[in-house]
């Protein structure tokens, strides 16, 4: 349970930043998630980050829609593994690049999907 109200309150910070200043969140991905680093922490805290959900989906008001998303972050870590990378990193870049000009609009879907979150914790 508390997993999923950190996890929300998480998103809802990345929702208030995106929508404040969407380029200094932009910024920060450009400053650290280009590293050759990132790739490999992005499999480990994706497979801590599906271990948590799963174990409190249980305590959600939805526990059998939780332990079904917990697979999406061991999918993402696998893929993540499995890629070189040189194409891993451009793979961000083009994220970045697709994704910079709709900051706003992610903001949004961060703060919607961060508030579902702290509703079903509740």
């Amino acid at each position: 349970m508390y997993t999923l109200i950190l996890l929300g309150i998480s998103l809802g910070g990345i929702a208030i930043l995106l929508l404040l200043k969407p380029e200094a969140g932009f910024e920060f991905v450009r400053k650290y998630f280009l590293k050759p680093g990132f790739q490999y922490g992005t499999v480990a805290a994706s497979l801590i980050l599906a271990i948590a959900i799963y174990y409190s989906a249980a305590s959600s008001k939805f526990p059998a829609l939780f332990e079904m998303l917990a697979l999406f972050p061991v999918v993402g870590g696998v893929i993540c593994v499995l890629l070189p990378p040189t194409v891993f990193k451009s793979i961000v870049s083009w994220e970045l690049n697709t994704l910079s000009p709709y900051g706003r609009l992610l903001g949004i879907c961060y703060g919607l999907l961060g508030g579902f979150l702290l509703y079903a914790a509740a």
